[in-house]
């Protein structure tokens, strides 16, 4: 009877579902089926090239993790069945002969059994009738004593790992917690050492002004003190009073000695009386006390009391870094910070780039770009030094479209809503000409200017605003020697698209040079106008570099010095844009509200000087004539 329930337990369950023999070295399958090792690799060998195989028992599919791993490696790694290999010795009476050790662990679960196995999916020690029973699943890993030794200690050294790995995780938190609670304490000190600062000097500013005060009231109540000349003069009348009851007295007397006694000491007591009553020195005028307070005093005063105190930023300590500005809006100089140092700019991305090489003549001049602007779905820039206006292609680079030659052009800007464009022409007759861009590049009309212009802008109005650079009149007399550093005089001209000028701006006016220091050498550099018909210029004189911003009818609104030296400036979606020649990024202003700066910019592998600058389209250009019009994505 147990022979015949033995081999129907081999039969049915522990026969191998391909050879239909007994399972030898069986593997199990993710769908808890077993196969021997030799079959489960024919297996996999014949279907190796669809990767994958399907349980002969329920045709699950299983896929191999890689296409380099044999079919032996890929039998190997599946889990060897332990539980089919006790059941056959239990079976075969291989395990009659074995003896229980006396100092085994019981079984919590079967007394009288005494573990020998351990799962390592529930972590648990275990008997072989609870391997049976309980421990099936394809979570369950279970192993005879003999075989845990090396996967224990691996599994104990993972755990020791994992236990360390928290426990730095834990003290490396304690500490940053503990970093962060100190420079948090140390700015809270600082800032109460910063407010008690304030309040000491506001509390010796009030003593200050209470003394001064005081001094005042001490001075008005030195001037008339009617008490006191009430007391003296009382103290006069009454020794007056005091002479009259003498002489009244004498005339009664009837010697002559007496009389004469009395009238002796008469002399000397009018003679003192009478100096006290005029040294009082009292006027018949009436007199009014009228205090003046210094105008100065009270302005700056009214201008602490608007004026915020501070402000505290929580931020991360090592994320912004503050930089000091200055400006000057509405005839008042302003101090405040902002987080838009250099070593914080954003780079943009490079977009392409225009580089034109020379013709193939026997003298080649290189490109001197010194203008480009974007029209339609075009580039058109100004090369100073071969005469050209070029036009490109904007989306691909270097793709030339066409051209026009023009002797000594300048700069150029759009016409509002128009194919035509203007350029300037500042050589020895200066020139503003009119370009039309419909087909090809080709001159409408030109007009003769007095002066010669150099960087153009756009206006609001249909007009323009440029910058002029002039010499002395006896220096066109003598051409020959005459040289730019001497005798340059700068200014700005407000003119319509036809080159009549409209207004006029000296360099004086511009500069402010009360405040500023004297111009020199073509102080205006470059220029742009703003929607509200305001003109934005860049400056340099003998001792300062900034930004002015003048109103058509009035005097200059704002200056803004920018701790550096700026060089083109550009106005694009309500915000302008200055290239600082030695820090070599971009600072962006915004002018919505308040003057302030919002970000800085850095241009990946550019080193020039940045001498104009174009902002369009999403499409930030750096022109510093050279040979090279650099492009930039400009992401908003």
């Amino acid at each position: 009877m147990q022979r015949r329930l033995a081999d129907n337990i081999t039969s049915d369950h522990l026969s191998c579902p391909i050879c239909r023999d007994t399972l030898k070295d069986p593997k199990l399958l993710p769908c808890d089926h077993s196969i021997c090792y030799e079959c489960l690799t024919q297996l996999i060998e014949s279907t190796r090239r669809f990767n994958k195989f399907s349980c002969p028992v329920d045709r699950r599919e299983i896929t191999a993790s890689s296409y380099i791993i044999s079919a032996e490696q890929w039998a190997s790694s599946f889990p060897t069945d332990d539980l089919s290999l006790l059941l056959l010795q239990a079976i075969s009476g291989d395990n009659k002969t074995e003896t229980k050790p006396k100092d085994g662990i019981p079984c919590s679960d079967h007394p009288q059994n005494v573990c020998d196995f351990f799962c390592f999916g529930c972590y648990q020690i275990i008997c072989s009738e609870c391997a049976v029973e309980n421990h099936r699943s394809t979570e369950c890993d279970c192993k005879k004593f003999k075989k845990c030794a090396d996967l224990a200690r691996e599994k104990l050294r993972d755990a020791h790992d994992e236990i360390e790995n928290l426990i730095r995780y834990g003290q490396d938190t304690v500490m940053k917690e503990t970093g962060k609670d100190q420079l948090l304490m140390q700015s809270r000190q600082q800032i109460r050492n910063t407010v008690y600062k304030l309040k000491t000097i506001v509390q010796d500013f009030e003593k200050m002004i209470n003394r001064k005060c005081l001094d005042i009231l001490s001075n008005v109540d030195s001037v008339s003190n009617v008490e006191q000349l009430k007391k003296r003069t009382e103290g006069i009348v009454k020794d007056l009073k005091r002479v009259r009851d003498e002489i009244e007295l004498s005339k009664s007397l009837t010697s002559t000695k007496d009389i004469l006694t009395v009238l002796s000491k008469i002399p000397e007591s009018l003679q003192k009386n009478t100096e006290l009553l005029y040294s009082l020195a009292v006027s018949d005028n009436p007199i009014q006390l009228k205090l003046e307070l210094n105008e100065k005093f009270l302005d700056l005063c009214d201008t602490l009391v608007d004026q915020p105190i501070g402000t505290v930023h929580v931020v991360p300590a090592d994320s912004i870094d503050f930089e000091d500005t200055e400006a000057t809006v509405c005839s008042k100089r302003i101090t405040f910070s902002s987080d838009v140092l250099p070593l914080r700019a954003f780079e943009l991305e490079p977009y392409q780039a225009i580089q034109v090489e020379p013709s193939e003549s026997e003298n080649k001049i290189t490109a001197r770009f010194t203008g480009v602007i974007i029209h339609g779905h075009s580039i058109i820039a100004i090369d100073n030094a071969n005469f050209k206006v070029q036009r490109f292609r904007d989306t691909i680079e270097n793709q030339f479209i066409d051209e026009v030659s023009i002797p000594s052009i300048y700069d150029i800007t759009n016409i509002h809503k128009n194919d035509d464009v203007l350029v300037t022409a500042p050589g020895t007759q200066s020139r503003l000409i009119r370009l039309s861009s419909y087909k090809g590049l080709s001159i409408i009309s030109e007009k003769v200017t007095e002066n010669a212009y150099f960087n153009i802008s756009q206006l609001p109005d249909y007009t323009y605003a440029v910058i002029c650079h002039s010499s002395p009149s006896c220096a066109s007399k003598k051409r020959v020697n005459f040289h730019w550093s001497r005798g340059v005089t700068s200014h700005i001209d407000i003119i319509d698209v036809d080159g009549n000028v409209l207004k006029h701006f000296s360099e004086a006016f511009l500069c402010e040079p009360t405040e500023f220091g004297d111009p020199f050498i073509m102080p205006l550099k470059s220029i742009c106008c703003l929607p509200n018909g305001n003109i934005v210029v860049s400056i340099e004189t003998k001792t300062n570099s900034f930004i002015s911003c003048i109103n058509q009818n009035g005097p200059v609104k704002w200056t803004y010095d920018l701790n550096d030296t700026p060089e083109g400036v550009c106005f694009y979606d309500g915000r302008i844009y200055v290239f600082l020649r030695e820090s070599k990024v971009v600072r962006v202003l915004s002018v919505d509200g308040d003057l302030k700066p919002v970000s800085t910019l850095r241009l990946p592998n550019y080193f020039g000087d940045g001498n104009s600058l174009f902002v369009g389209r999403n499409l930030l250009s750096v022109i510093d004539k050279t040979e090279l019009i650099r492009i930039y994505k400009l992401q908003c």
